[in-house]
């Protein structure tokens, strides 16, 4: 989504009263280089200016709290502000307008100098958002699980992200210095790639695990419908040259019963 200008030609041709809209919508969306406010616009058009602003930063300082400790309330204004300036947003919605910001953030490049995690740090605080309002698609009718995990087809926590990250992001506070002194540091963070699990438990809670490679691919694998979970097994065992794929099994059912502790497989698709 990006920004579009129009010059000050284009706005000689607009009729009046689109004229006189768009005049309005700039100085809401940049009020600060509007010294003076234009004389077709109401007197008190910065009180709506204010209004806007609030509103908006009350909505992303709720949704990314660590993002807008970290960059200390003066940038975190400009960088609102610039969000405001600069962003069309393609929803009217207020539970959207995180979405919008996140979108600028990785696709719009922020003039602002942020540092290097902030963008995978914000995306992780969206995905929290993400998971308590995703409303899941119609599912199959899911079947209790016995001990038999290799012989049924697993049924998959319908609310699950699978998230890749540069940076370690579920350790990153505002509390430890590491972090909090991203503007002294001489050298840039040093990347450590982390794959997490965001769900939502059947408790509507939120959990954020963290995975390794191989426990990844295959809930990948589970993903694509492959039938059970020890026909999953065997083509992961493939994909990492296993001389004797089904001596994969018994480390197998230990992965797959560790995903059905962690909430992430929740049944069965078929009744076994």
């Amino acid at each position: 989504m990006h920004s579009s200008t129009i010059t000050q030609t284009d706005k000689a041709k607009l009729p009046a009263f689109l004229n006189y809209q768009q005049q309005f919508v700039d100085y809401l969306r940049n009020p600060q280089n509007d010294q003076r406010i234009p004389v077709s616009l109401p007197t008190r058009v910065d009180v709506y200016a204010k209004l806007l602003h609030s509103k908006i930063d009350a909505s992303l300082h709720t949704c990314f709290p660590i993002t807008r400790e970290l960059l200390g309330a003066t940038l975190w204004q400009e960088l609102v502000q610039e969000f405001i300036r600069v962003h069309r947003c393609q929803s009217p919605l207020y539970r959207e307008i995180p979405d919008e910001f996140i979108d600028f953030l990785m696709h719009e490049k922020p003039q602002i100098e942020l540092p290097e995690f902030m963008t995978d740090l914000a995306h992780y605080e969206w995905m929290e958002l993400v998971l308590e309002t995703e409303k899941p698609a119609k599912a199959n009718p899911i079947f209790s699980i016995n001990d038999a995990l290799l012989a049924i087809t697993p049924a998959l926590n319908p609310v699950l992200h699978l998230l890749h990250y540069r940076f370690p992001v579920q350790s990153i506070s505002a509390l430890d210095e590491h972090w909090k002194n991203w503007q002294n540091r001489p050298t840039p963070y040093q990347q450590e790639s982390v794959i997490l699990a965001g769900i939502r438990d059947a408790d509507f809670k939120i959990h954020f695990i963290k995975l390794n490679a191989v426990t990844a691919r295959l809930i990948e694998l589970l993903q694509q419908g492959f039938n059970t979970g020890k026909q999953a097994l065997l083509e992961l065992a493939a994909e990492l040259h296993y001389d004797a794929p089904e001596s994969i099994l018994p480390f197998g059912i230990d992965i797959l019963q560790q995903l059905k502790t962690q909430h992430i497989i929740i049944g069965a698709l078929h009744e076994h």
